[in-house]
C-alpha cells in the first residue's frame, strides 16, 4: 500500500518580530479586501470609506487624541490578558472585572464624594484596582484550591457581575438616578473627574497610567522572581512545582493582578470619559483586550501599538459611517473582520502545519 501524508499542527518554537509584523500586515490587507467587498455591496465606495476611516482616526489632532481615548482601556485590558496568559491561565473575565472596577470606583465616590479631587481621584483609582483584583482573585482561589477551570469561573463571573450591575441600576436598586427612565446613575460631580491632559479633548490621565502599567508589567514579567516563576509555571506546571514554586500563590496573585488591571480600566472609563455608570459603559473592551494581547504576542510593550490600532478602528468607524452612510451593522462587521483576521494571523505565526509520512 502506498504511503500517505498525515497533517499535524505544531507550535513554533521561535517567531521573529519581523515575522509577526508581516503576518499582521497580511491580515490587515485581507481584512481590507473582505471589507471592501461588503462596502461595495452596500452601494458605497470602498476607497471613500477607508479614507474616512483613516480621517476619523488620525485626520487631525482631535481625532488622534480621541483614538488614544479609545485605546486607553484596551491597553489595560490587554495587559490584564498578557499577565494571565503568560502563565497559561486562560482568564476570560476581563469584561466583568472592567465593570467591577467601575462599580468599586463608584462605590468609593459615593462614600467620599465631598473630598477634593486631589484626594478623591486616587481613592477612586485604588478602589477600582482592589475591586477588579478581588474579582480576579476569586477565580484564582477557585482554581488553586478547587481546581475549577478558569475559563468557566471567569465567564460565569462576567454574568454575575452583569446581574449585579443591573440590580444596582434597576428601579429598586440603590444607585439609579431618581426619576430617570434609563438604567444609569446620576452624573458624577466634577471633583471626581480624571484630570484631562489636553484642553478641549477627552484624553485623561488614565492614558499615562496605562502606559506606566505597560512598562511595569514588562518589568514584573522579565525582571522579578514572580515573573520568572509565572513563566516557569506557564511552560511546565509540574516542573515548576518540583522546583519548589508555590503554584497556588502564583495562580492567585496572577489573577489578582490581571483583575486589578481590568478594574483600573473600568474606573478610568467611568471617571475619565463617561461620567455615569451605565450597562453600556464598555462596548466590549474586556473581550477586545484579549485580541489586543494576542496581536501583541503577549508582549506588554507591544500591547500599546496593538491597542492604538484597535482604538483607531473603533474611532474611525464612526466617521466612516457618517460620511458614507454605511449601516451601523456593517461598521460593526468590519471591526469583527479585522479582529478575526488579526487573530488568524496570530494562530499562523504561533503554529504551523506539518506533513508527516505514514507508511503501512
Amino acid at each position: 500500500m502506498k504511503p500517505f501524508a498525515k497533517l499535524s499542527i505544531e507550535k513554533r518554537e521561535d517567531v521573529s518580530p519581523i515575522g509577526r509584523i508581516i503576518a499582521i500586515i497580511i491580515a490587515l490587507i485581507a481584512a481590507m479586501l473582505i471589507s471592501a467587498i461588503l462596502i461595495q455591496l452596500a452601494n458605497a465606495s470602498p476607497l471613500e470609506a477607508f479614507a474616512n476611516l483613516f480621517k476619523g482616526a488620525f485626520g487631525n489632532k482631535r481625532a488622534i487624541l480621541e483614538t488614544l481615548v479609545k485605546s486607553t482601556p484596551l491597553i489595560l485590558t490587554g495587559l490584564a490578558t498578557v499577565i494571565a496568559f503568560q502563565g497559561k491561565i486562560w482568564s476570560i473575565g476581563q469584561e466583568g472585572q472592567f465593570f467591577l472596577g467601575a462599580i468599586g470606583g463608584y462605590w468609593a465616590y459615593r462614600i467620599f464624594e465631598g473630598l477634593p479631587a486631589l484626594i478623591l481621584v486616587p481613592i477612586i483609582i485604588v478602589a477600582g484596582i482592589i475591586t477588579g483584583g478581588v474579582g480576579g482573585m476569586i477565580a484564582g482561589l477557585l482554581k488553586a484550591y478547587f481546581n475549577v477551570d478558569v475559563i468557566i469561573s471567569t465567564v460565569m463571573g462576567n454574568y454575575i457581575i452583569d446581574y449585579l450591575l443591573s440590580f444596582l441600576l434597576s428601579g429598586v436598586g440603590p444607585w439609579r438616578e431618581p426619576g430617570s427612565y434609563y438604567q444609569q446613575t446620576a452624573p458624577i460631580s466634577g471633583n471626581a473627574y480624571y484630570p484631562i491632559l489636553f484642553e478641549n479633548s477627552r484624553l485623561h490621565i488614565g492614558f499615562l497610567i496605562a502606559i506606566l502599567c505597560s512598562m511595569l508589567v514588562y518589568l514584573i514579567l522579565n525582571h522579578t522572581p514572580f515573573g520568572f516563576q509565572l513563566r516557569a509555571f506557564g511552560s511546565n506546571p509540574q516542573a515548576a512545582k518540583f522546583k519548589g514554586i508555590n503554584i497556588n500563590k502564583i495562580i492567585i496573585l496572577t489573577m489578582f493582578i490581571s483583575g486589578a488591571l481590568a478594574g483600573l480600566a473600568g474606573a478610568g472609563e467611568l471617571f475619565g470619559v463617561q461620567y455615569r455608570l451605565r450597562p453600556d459603559l464598555s462596548p466590549g473592551y474586556g473581550y477586545t483586550g484579549i485580541i489586543v494581547a494576542m496581536v501583541a504576542g503577549l508582549n506588554p510593550i507591544g500591547v500599546i501599538p496593538a491597542a492604538i490600532l484597535f482604538g483607531a478602528i473603533i474611532n474611525g468607524s464612526a466617521q466612516m459611517r457618517i460620511a458614507t452612510g454605511v449601516p451601523t451593522a456593517l461598521t460593526s462587521a468590519i471591526q469583527a473582520i479585522v479582529l478575526l483576521s488579526l487573530l488568524s494571523a496570530q494562530v499562523f505565526t504561533r503554529f504551523r502545519v506539518r506533513r508527516a509520512e505514514r507508511v503501512d
